[in-house]
């Protein structure tokens, strides 16, 4: 519980660092859409706690980019493994007319759409404010008897705000990190243990300006 109390804190303490800096107007934000986009894929993992456990959460976001400074796009996400923490048990009565049980765990999965904003770059440094807006499923799943069947479904919607730190050692490749919170509503009050401090560290692999580089040689 302590570390995901200093997490978020340290979460708390960036946010409001950041937009006491950062003042993104609305010109600039409108000359960044007027520009001619690029597409952008990227695959990204975030980590979180549930139930003072680490737990993962897998996602892929396409979208476009304005002007290296506004990204807008779709994403998936999934809970990947299954978190043990939320495993529950479904009583049948078995072939001998005795209560079993079997295990049933957790699945996670939701729909997105992806807004970061760049307010800080230079020739290596950016800083940005990514935030995901998301809605999905969470349900139990369990095997018996060779036929997989899913119990307790539910609606969830999820608000991601983060902030974001890259650094290119070159054009082409990178590191960076992303801290951020999510807050989730869920039908299952259990499941309120997903409102949660998430962080991610990042290789950035700028396909684009590859692609570029390897054409103007071919061209030249």
């Amino acid at each position: 519980m302590h570390k995901r109390f200093y997490i978020l804190l340290l979460f708390v303490l960036s946010v409001i660092t950041i937009i006491s800096k950062a003042q993104p107007t609305l010109d600039t934000i409108k000359y960044c859409l007027k520009q001619k986009p690029t597409l952008f894929a990227k695959v990204d993992s975030r980590n979180s706690f549930i139930s003072n456990s680490r737990a993962k959460i897998l996602g892929i976001k396409l979208g476009l980019n304005y002007n290296n400074r506004m990204h807008i796009g779709i994403g998936y996400h999934q809970l990947s493994p299954p978190a043990n923490d939320f495993n529950k048990q479904v009583y049948y009565g078995n072939a001998l007319g005795l209560r079993d049980s079997v295990t049933a765990r957790l699945r996670l999965y939701y729909i997105s759409v992806y807004v970061e904003y760049i307010f800080y770059q230079t020739k290596h440094w950016s800083l940005g404010m990514p935030l995901q807006l998301g809605i999905g499923k969470t349900y139990y799943k369990y095997e018996l008897y060779g036929q997989k069947t899913q119990v307790d479904e539910t609606l969830n919607f999820i608000y991601e705000p983060a902030v974001s730190i890259n650094y290119k050692f070159v054009k082409w490749f990178g590191v960076g990190a992303d801290i951020g919170f999510r807050f989730m509503v869920a039908g299952d009050r259990k499941l309120n243990q997903f409102n949660s401090p998430t962080y991610a560290f990042k290789i950035l692999i700028n396909y684009s300006e590859i692609y570029r580089s390897l054409f103007s040689k071919n061209k030249t």
